[in-house]
């Protein structure tokens, strides 16, 4: 009995300890809150702190509500935010990985749960007695969740606010002074609040949060990059002797956090090594152990970078980095001998073969070749990689990493055609953007190698073929014949008639034969070979070769195919054209080279391509070896060839790089000898003194091409022609620009010189390949090979055109304006005076004047600029007027067209005509008529300023036009007065900057 109520006393005891002690609240917070107008006459519960005394009983009731309904809830809303960025986290093992698993900026993205654990708290705290032990536990999440929302200044202030506010206080409530020898045992390094709890207390209380706030104060200050606030205040808890023991691995965290950003590493392991403790589950401990591995390895401690990689590898769940760890663990090495290579080789290949790692051979095998090429073993290397790329299903960036190591591989040891396969299956969108510029720009190059490459192996194929008896080489022909009809599914007997060819029909009086009357019993048609090639060959007699596709897929490519695909080539029969697919021993025998002059043309193929292979390996890539490889080649094989001296002396280049000097001087004595007077021959004696003659040399061809440019452009066509004859023989061909040639070639389509065009726009676009002219030669090349066909096809047209739609003549006649009184000195006026005589009108641009109304024109426009006689009407529709000087008239309707064509493509739903006005000999405008105010016009002229030069007129300089907007009035005043330097003049005055 007396046991029993003893227990009844314990029990009770128990109960009030768990509602006493789990910390005890401020009494001083007083929240100042301005309250909504609908709750302004309502109280709070927070604002009744100390109305009443705090009994045990409100005690127990205020902790209960606020820790269940508000805290708990809160903490799990936090808890998840912060799962679910860790889940969205991605690490890459070859880079030194990020601190934490997640990012803020992947937690701020979660702002409706953060909120909701803001509203939560807030909640928790106004609706409750200030005095309840748990407002430290909720201001301290309110702290935490401002920091995933990545606002760190209130996150600092929250934080900064519970150093004060939860403070030690004195016996009668007031506070202390924090670090100050003032307080009655004080320490001047004691910041922290001291737990004394006895074990009811910490068996059923949580500890106070005001030292975990100063640990998340740091953190925060470390994120704000304020690490002088930071260090200040870890160095502080760190000598604090009232600092728990319970947060010391969490000082240490963020200590090693600070020395991670600072960056200090080797301070950042020896506190991360200590803060290992403070991790939440056995994922992230080993996460942490392999960044203990690599800040161990970048401080230069080998042996501790491979135990804490070891650990990783044992504590480790996911095997991406058991992978990962077991390629730096290899790593960590001084002498290469030290390393059991085979030990870690055959323990990831163990790991390949296991069921559990299916999904990561790639991974695995990316890894294998790495270590090889660490032990330098390239053709191993090269095998664990094509494996990688064999069990990579679904994860294209770890297949894009073997395919760039492949390329990697192949390009440093110069397979050149082994390289670009590799490259081109790389997918550049994994890469970063400018290792991706970097490699297509390593592409392009590579392709420039293996198309000569590619022409070498076919050429030297062809040769042997050549050089093979006769009936060698029709056995070989006939082998590589039956291989390729077996590859397209025919018969070696076959006489492959042609699709949609002649039909061979039966007689009429025979029988068809039955396929199956031959069938035994049991055996199926299918399971016959006999009875299924006689099929076969009776289908083909009847049907001849068609495709294995239905009558509807076989119309729908048909009928996709483009025109110029359905015509056959000129001087290309229509049997040829349709039978061009088809294989035959004659067709496999046509390229062979096995006349002279069909050998001639192949040797003069591997000439030019090995010519081009050096150049391109000397120039581009820097191959030396490889380049000179290429020179002697051509040296050997073709001698006193037309290029010998320029050979000669990259040769002598190349040698120089290779440091070869004996060879250099055997070349520089030849090229003396055999080329004394050649640019090459002097390079090699005296290159600086060649050097200083060419720029004096390309000074003056750019002066002259320049000057024959002009000439072109003002119509001195047959002095331009001669000028260039002359420059040409003089400078060749190196000087010229494509605005030169186009501008050339224009001229020679005007006197009906098409071929000289066509040869000149050819020149332009293999010259001049990214110019934008380049597409445009491309293009007219097209057309005036079709020239005469195309005419004969308008002509033929019976189409009668409107009148406004006649096409302008190419040379148009000067504008005649009839005679006109003198224009009597224009007096400024609130009103401008129209001119009393009337002018000439220009058919399209300029119309009758209206009946000025002196109250509209006042509203309309500001004071105009004194002494003009033009005037501002900015809501009257505009012209655009593109000024040419000096500039021939076909030219000048060569701009007319270019700027119809951009208007129709830019501004297709505005109606815009564009018309050609000469002001006087030098001096013509192209008006663009149907913009809708001055704004528009400006808006017009800004836009096609900064895609003249490269879109619209790319073959006209920038110096030989400019863009003025023009308004209908003022257009009636420029042309009657012909004043434009005084219309620039009054431009100048409103658009400084146009």
């Amino acid at each position: 009995m007396t046991k029993r109520q003893g227990n009844r006393y314990i029990v009770c005891l128990i109960f009030c300890l768990t509602c006493f002690f789990t910390g005890w609240g401020q009494p001083t917070l007083d929240p100042d809150l301005k309250k909504p107008a609908k709750y302004e006459n309502r109280t709070l519960r927070a604002e009744k702190t100390g109305e009443k005394r705090f009994t045990v009983t409100r005690r127990f009731f205020q902790n209960t509500y606020t820790h269940y309904n508000y805290a708990f809830n809160a903490e799990a809303k936090l808890e998840k935010v912060v799962n679910d960025a860790k889940a969205q986290h991605i690490d890459r093992y070859t880079e030194l990985l990020p601190f934490y698993n997640y990012s803020l900026e992947a937690t701020s993205t979660q702002k409706i749960e953060l909120d909701s654990v803001i509203y939560k708290v807030n909640a928790g705290i106004l609706l409750h007695d200030l005095r309840s032990n748990w407002m430290d536990n909720l201001y301290l999440l309110m702290g935490q969740a401002y920091y995933y929302r990545n606002q760190l200044d209130s996150a600092y202030m929250t934080f900064h606010y519970m150093n004060y506010a939860f403070a030690p206080k004195d016996a009668d409530g007031y506070d202390l002074y924090i670090a100050s020898n003032a307080n009655e045992g004080g320490n001047a390094m004691q910041v922290s609040t001291e737990e004394k709890r006895n074990l009811p207390q910490r068996v059923f209380s949580e500890p106070p949060s005001r030292n975990d706030g100063l640990i998340w104060l740091i953190r925060t200050y470390i994120t704000q990059g304020n690490m002088a606030a930071a260090g200040t205040l870890i160095q502080t808890l760190q000598h604090d002797p009232t600092f728990p023991n319970r947060l010391q691995p969490a000082l240490a965290e963020v200590t090693a956090y600070y020395f991670y950003n600072r960056p200090q590493y080797d301070s950042a392991a020896w506190y991360l090594e200590k803060a290992l403790p403070q991790a939440a589950d056995k994922n992230e401990l080993s996460r942490w152990e392999y960044l203990l591995g690599q800040l161990y390895g970048l401080s230069g401690n080998r042996a501790a970078a491979k135990d804490a990689f070891a650990r990783a590898i044992k504590h480790t769940l996911n095997p991406v980095l058991e992978v990962a760890a077991q390629l730096q663990s290899t790593q960590q090495f001084d002498n290469i001998n030290e390393v059991d290579w085979q030990a870690a080789v055959a323990a990831l290949e163990k790991m390949a073969k296991k069921e559990r790692y299916t999904n990561y051979r790639d991974l695995i095998y990316y890894t294998i070749a790495r270590i090889d090429l660490r032990r330098e073993k390239l053709p191993e290397a090269q095998g664990h990689l094509l494996k990688s790329v064999k069990y990579s299903f679904n994860n294209p960036e770890q297949k894009t990493k073997s395919y760039l190591m492949l390329g990697d591989l192949a390009f440093e040891q110069q397979q050149y055609l082994n390289a670009k396969m590799f490259y081109d299956s790389v997918e550049t969108n994994q890469l970063p953007e400018a290792d991706g510029q970097n490699l297509e720009n390593r592409k392009a190059v590579l392709g420039l190698v293996t198309e000569q490459l590619y022409v070498l192996q076919r050429q030297d194929s062809l040769q042997r073929l050549a050089a093979m008896p006769e009936a060698d080489r029709t056995a070989f022909l006939k082998k590589q014949l039956k291989a390729l009809r077996k590859q397209q599914g025919l018969k070696e007997e076959e006489s492959l008639p042609q699709v949609g060819g002649p039909v061979l029909l039966p007689n009429a009086s025979s029988v068809p034969t039955d396929l199956f009357n031959t069938f035994n019993a049991g055996e199926w048609y299918f399971y016959n070979n006999s009875l299924k090639s006689r099929g076969f060959t009776e289908f083909r007699q009847k049907w001849g070769n068609r495709p294995n596709t239905d009558n509807w897929r076989r119309s729908s490519s048909a009928s996709n195919l483009e025109p110029a695909q359905q015509v056959p080539e000129a001087g290309v029969t229509g049997q040829e054209a349709e039978g061009g697919n088809e294989l035959s021993l004659e067709k496999l025998l046509a390229p062979i080279p096995l006349t002279p002059e069909q050998m001639q043309v192949s040797n003069d193929s591997i000439r030019r391509a090995q010519f081009l292979l050096g150049m391109t390996l000397q120039q581009k890539l820097e191959d030396y070896a490889g380049a000179a490889k290429a020179y002697e080649t051509i040296l050997e094989k073709f001698p006193n060839n037309e290029n010998e001296a320029e050979i000669l002396y990259n040769l002598y280049i190349c040698y120089q790089y290779l440091g070869k000097t004996d060879q250099m001087a055997q070349l520089k004595a030849k090229l003396l000898k055999d080329f004394p007077d050649s640019r090459q021959a002097h390079l090699a004696v005296d290159p600086k003194a060649v050097q200083e003659s060419d720029s004096t040399q390309v000074r003056q061809a750019t002066a002259r091409y320049e000057e024959i440019y002009n000439m072109f452009l003002s119509g001195q066509f047959t002095e331009a022609v001669d000028a260039k004859r002359a420059a040409d023989s003089v400078f060749g061909v190196h000087h010229w620009t494509p605005q030169l040639l186009y501008i050339e070639s224009i001229y020679y389509m005007k006197v009906r010189q098409d071929s000289l065009a066509i040869q000149t726009l050819g020149q332009l676009a293999t010259q001049f390949p990214d110019h934008p002219l380049a597409e445009r030669a491309t293009n007219l090349i097209s057309v005036l090979s079709r020239r005469a066909e195309i005419e004969q096809y308008l002509n033929n047209l019976q189409i009668e055109r409107p009148a406004e739609d006649s096409v302008a003549l190419p040379v148009e006649e000067p504008v005649k304006v009839e005679e006109q009184k003198a224009v009597p000195p224009v007096v400024p006026e609130p009103v401008i005076r129209e001119p009393e005589a009337k002018a000439g009108k220009v058919p399209g641009i300029v119309k009758d004047l209206p009946v000025s109304d002196s109250t509209r024109l006042k509203k309309e426009a500001p004071k105009p600029p004194a002494g003009t006689q033009f005037s501002r009407h900015a809501q009257q529709p505009h012209f655009v007027s593109i000024i040419l000087e000096d500039v021939d008239p076909v030219y000048v309707n060569e701009t007319r067209n270019a700027f119809d064509r951009y208007n129709k493509e830019k501004y297709y739903n505005t109606p815009m005509n564009v018309t050609v006005v000469s002001l006087n000999d030098k001096v013509k405008m192209v008006a663009i008529k149907g913009l809708a105010n001055e704004q528009a016009a400006v808006d017009y002229i800004k836009k096609a300023k900064e895609i003249a030069n490269r879109e619209i007129i790319p073959w006209l300089k920038a110096d030989k036009y400019y863009f003025i907007p023009v308004a209908e009035d003022n257009m009636d005043l420029l042309m009657s007065s012909k004043d434009l330097p005084g219309y620039r003049k009054f431009l100048q005055q409103l658009f400084p900057d146009l």
